[in-house]
C-alpha cells in the first residue's frame, strides 16, 4: 500500500501534480458557466430578479438536502473513485443544457434540474476532496496545497469568464455550458491516473448515518474555533448569495453595461483571490494565523462598497478596485480557515466535519439567493445590492466572538493529541 509522506517536494509530485491540473481545468470550465448560465437565463429565457434568485437557490439548496449525509459517505468510502464518479455526472448533466436549446426545447424547469443534479454531485464530491487531500499532500504541506489550489481556482476565474464571453458572443451563451461539461471530463481522467493508493477505512462498528452526523455537528458545535468559524463563514456566505443573485442583472439592467464588463469584474473578483491566496501563507506566518482571520475579512469587506458605484466611466473602475479587493480578504481567510480545519480535526472525521460546517455555510445560500431575488423585486437592483454590501461588512465581525478575538495563532494540535 502506498503512503504519501509529508515532505517539501511532495506538492511537486506526480501526484499532486494531475490532481492540481484536474482541478484547474474543472474549475475553468466552471468560471465560464458562472457568466454562461445567468446569460442563458436572461437571454434565452428572458428571466427577471425573482427567477435569477431560485437559480441560485437551486444551485445550493443539496447542501442543505445532502450536505450533512454526503460527510458520513464520504468517510466511509475510498474518495477518489466517489470525485471520478461525480465528475461524469456532472459532466453528462450539463450538456444536456446546450443540447436541449440546440433542439428547442430548453425550459426553465430543465435549468433547474440540472443545477440542482449538478449541486448534488458538487456536494458528494466536496465531502471527499475535503478528506482526500490531506491524505494525498500529508498535514504539513496542506497550507501550501491548499493555497496552489485556492490561487488555480480563482485564477481559473480570470480566464473563465473571458471564455464565456467569447462564447456568448461568438455561438451563444450555452456553448460555454458543454465547454464546463468537458471540463468535468479532463478532471475525471486526472484523477483516474493517480497512482497513490489510498488506505483501507479502519472497520468500525456502523452506528448509522444520522449517529455519525450527530457526533460530527457536536464536535463543531461545542469547539469554539469551528463554531466560531463556522458562524462567520455562514454570515458572509448568506450576504454573497443574495449579491450573487443579482449582480449579473444589475450590472446589465441598471447599470446599463455590457457582457465585458460582467466578464472583467468577474476576472478582477478572481484576480483579487489569486492575489489573496498567494500570499496566505507568508501573511499567515508573518502576523499570526488568527490575527490575518480577524483583521482579513472586516477591513478587506469595506472595498465591497465601492461595487453599487458601478456605471458607464468610472464607476466601472471603481467597481473593479471594489471586488477585487473584497475578493482579497475573503481568499486569504479561506485558505487559512480550510487549511486549519484539516489540521486540527481528527482524520476518521475530516469528511464529517467539513461537511457540518459547509451544511451551515452553504446551506445559508438559497436562503440568501430568495431574499437577495426579494429586495431586486421590492427595491431597486442598486438599493438591494446597497443592502446586502453593508450586510457582509457586518458580518465580517463575527470574528470577534470567542477565542479567535485574541492571540497571534490558531492552535494545530501534535499527532498525537489528533490520533
Amino acid at each position: 500500500m502506498t503512503q504519501v509522506a509529508a515532505r517539501p517536494s511532495v506538492l511537486g509530485e506526480r501526484n499532486f501534480m494531475l490532481f492540481w491540473a484536474g482541478q484547474a481545468v474543472s474549475k475553468t470550465g466552471g468560471a465560464v458557466t458562472t457568466v454562461a448560465l445567468p446569460l442563458v437565463m436572461i437571454q434565452v429565457l428572458s428571466a427577471d430578479a425573482f427567477t435569477m434568485g431560485v437559480l441560485n437557490a437551486a444551485i445550493w439548496l443539496p447542501w442543505l438536502v445532502i450536505g450533512l449525509q454526503a460527510g458520513a459517505w464520504a468517510d466511509r468510502v475510498r474518495k477518489r473513485p466517489l470525485m471520478i464518479a461525480c465528475d461524469i455526472a456532472s459532466a453528462v448533466l450539463l450538456a444536456s443544457v446546450p443540447v436541449a436549446a440546440w433542439l428547442g426545447v430548453l425550459t426553465l424547469a430543465h435549468i433547474l434540474f440540472v443545477a440542482f443534479a449538478v449541486g448534488c454531485a458538487t456536494v458528494l464530491f466536496t465531502a471527499a476532496y475535503s478528506a482526500y487531500v490531506p491524505f494525498l499532500v500529508g498535514r504539513d504541506n496542506l497550507l501550501g496545497a491548499n493555497s496552489r489550489l485556492h490561487m488555480t481556482e480563482q485564477a481559473a476565474k480570470v480566464a473563465g469568464p473571458g471564455i464565456g464571453g467569447v462564447l456568448a458572443t461568438v455561438t451563444g451563451a450555452v456553448a460555454g455550458l458543454m465547454v464546463d461539461a468537458a471540463s468535468f471530463v479532463v478532471s475525471a481522467l486526472c484523477l483516474r491516473s493517480i497512482r497513490a493508493v489510498e488506505p483501507a477505512t479502519e472497520p468500525k462498528p456502523r452506528r448509522g448515518i444520522l449517529a455519525e452526523v450527530a457526533e460530527a455537528l457536536k464536535v463543531v458545535v461545542r469547539d469554539p474555533y469551528l463554531s466560531v468559524l463556522t458562524l462567520h463563514s455562514g454570515a458572509v456566505n448568506f450576504c454573497m448569495a443574495g449579491l450573487q443573485a443579482l449582480w449579473v442583472l444589475f450590472l446589465v439592467r441598471t447599470a446599463g453595461l455590457g457582457g465585458w464588463v460582467v466578464g472583467a469584474l468577474t476576472a478582477a473578483i478572481a484576480i483579487g483571490g489569486v492575489l489573496g491566496a498567494t500570499l496566505a501563507p507568508w501573511y499567515s506566518r508573518r502576523v499570526g494565523s488568527a490575527r490575518a482571520l480577524r483583521l482579513g475579512s472586516p477591513v478587506t469587506a469595506l472595498f465591497g462598497l465601492l461595487f453599487p458605484l458601478a456605471d458607464p466611466g468610472i464607476g466601472i473602475v471603481l467597481a473593479l478596485v471594489g471586488v477585487m479587493g473584497s475578493s482579497m480578504g475573503t481568499a486569504a481567510n479561506s485558505v487559512i480557515a480550510v487549511s486549519f480545519r484539516q489540521a486540527y480535526c481528527p482524520r476518521e472525521m475530516l469528511g464529517r466535519v467539513a461537511m457540518s460546517i459547509r451544511f451551515v455555510i452553504f446551506g445559508v445560500n438559497p436562503i440568501g439567493s430568495l431574499l437577495g431575488g426579494v429586495l431586486g423585486t421590492v427595491l431597486d437592483l442598486r438599493t438591494a445590492i446597497w443592502i446586502l454590501v453593508i450586510a457582509n461588512i457586518a458580518a465580517g465581525f463575527t470574528l470577534y466572538i470567542g477565542p479567535i478575538r485574541t492571540g497571534r495563532d490558531l492552535p494545530v494540535p501534535t499527532p498525537e493529541e489528533k490520533a
